[in-house]
């Protein structure tokens, strides 16, 4: 009965190896695109700052002609 135990047990051993076999593979591609996702995740953040930038800058310039429009009204009002 030992004999037939550790028999089975090396076959299921074979059979988990011949599984896992693929597995560095299959991490190496996963890795691969995390950090293509990293990349895009970083470019995707510089674009959004530089718009966040722009939007900032024109938001100002509207202000700024409303202040103007402002001033223009009261002095024609005065």
């Amino acid at each position: 009965m030992g004999r037939a135990a550790i028999t089975s047990t090396e076959a299921r051993l074979e059979d988990l190896a011949a599984a896992l076999e693929p597995l560095p593979a299959v991490v190496a591609v996963l890795i691969s695109a995390v950090e293509r996702l990293t990349d895009e995740n970083r470019a995707l953040r510089s674009e959004l700052a530089a718009t966040e930038r722009a939007m900032l800058q024109i938001s100002w310039g509207l202000v700024a002609a409303l202040l103007g429009a402002a001033a223009a009204l009261i002095t024609a009002l005065a």
